[in-house]
């Protein structure tokens, strides 16, 4: 049986002058290296900011450096793949044709995404909305929408862009698929008010985050979603983004406390932690991976090529 989401892209096709490590260990030892480089760079500049900010801006603040900090996440996988590797940016999924729409789509995707099981979880009872008693700055929110999207593209490209790709070169796609969306999920282990449900759902994320890329053959639509489903959870809706709480929103979530409550809604850690996002993720999952369309979103790679 061929499954549309397995099916070989141009974005993962060798070109003759690249110099891509075919060996595993490599990759991952790599990935961890840019990870725990750019991410102490990023935890110092927020102490820095927390440190030499008055208490009542720190707390933005330190959140938006953290955000637009992760520009050094995008550069080093740029220019390792780019400069070392010399590898396209077709590689990385960085197709010129198309890109404002597949990045426009993904914005709509990432909202609606996130916006069904929030209503799962408010018509079940599990949260309730309302007006923030002072509404946020409308630059503020706007300065939190352009750091995630910066934040979002830097995950996808060093995830799914750089690790997927490269693994792909030894595993079969589906064993790529999976292993990078197992990693994404323990990259946040250490977060604030995590459990089991909380990294399933970071993994199905992870994993349509995968099948989405490797259907599109692109890096963009992925990129969209995965911005704007962090920044709807924080800035919009009001809900801790992976056991992050405290973004400017003009919602507040109250979030019900009962045993199955919780269990819909994730608690602590927001909605990623609950059973509505895991229902809702598995179902994108099931679609991107089996659903067919008229015609390759990019071409594919023919026989022999």
């Amino acid at each position: 049986m061929k499954i549309p989401a397995f099916t070989k892209t141009h974005m993962l096709k060798p070109t003759p002058k690249e110099r891509l490590t075919a060996r595993p260990v490599v990759v991952l030892l790599l990935f961890f290296l840019v990870l725990t480089v750019t991410e102490l760079g990023r935890l110092l500049l927020a102490v820095i900011a927390t440190i030499a900010i008055p208490n009542s801006l720190a707390g933005d603040t330190s959140m938006l450096i953290s955000l637009f900090a992760t520009t050094a996440t995008v550069a080093a996988v740029l220019v390792y793949c780019l400069a070392i590797e010399r590898r396209t940016p077709e590689s990385l999924g960085l197709i010129r044709r198309g890109a404002v729409a597949e990045y426009a789509v993904g914005l709509a995707a990432g909202l609606g995404l996130f916006g069904l099981p929030v209503l799962l979880c408010v018509v079940t009872g599990a949260i309730s909305l309302s007006p923030a008693e002072s509404m946020p700055s409308f630059w503020v929110v706007l300065l939190f929408f352009a750091g995630f999207l910066i934040q979002g593209m830097s995950e996808e490209l060093l995830c799914r862009s750089y690790l997927m790709v490269s693994l792909s070169r030894k595993w079969p796609l589906w064993v790529c698929a999976v292993s990078n969306a197992l990693l994404f999920s323990l990259l946040h282990v250490g977060n604030p008010g995590v459990t089991a449900v909380a990294l399933i759902n970071i993994f199905l994320f992870g994993l349509f985050a995968s099948m989405l890329t490797l259907r599109r053959g692109s890096i963009w639509m992925v990129g969209a979603v995965h911005s704007m489903w962090n920044f709807a959870q924080g800035n919009l809706f009001g809900i801790p983004v992976s056991g992050l709480a405290g973004s400017p929103s003009p919602l507040v979530a109250e979030m019900g406390e009962g045993g199955r409550q919780a269990l819909v809604n994730g608690g602590s850690f927001g909605l990623e932690g609950g059973l509505a996002v895991t229902a809702v993720l598995a179902v994108a999952c099931a679609i991107v991976l089996f659903v067919p369309t008229k015609k390759a979103e990019i071409a594919p790679v023919q026989e022999g090529e």
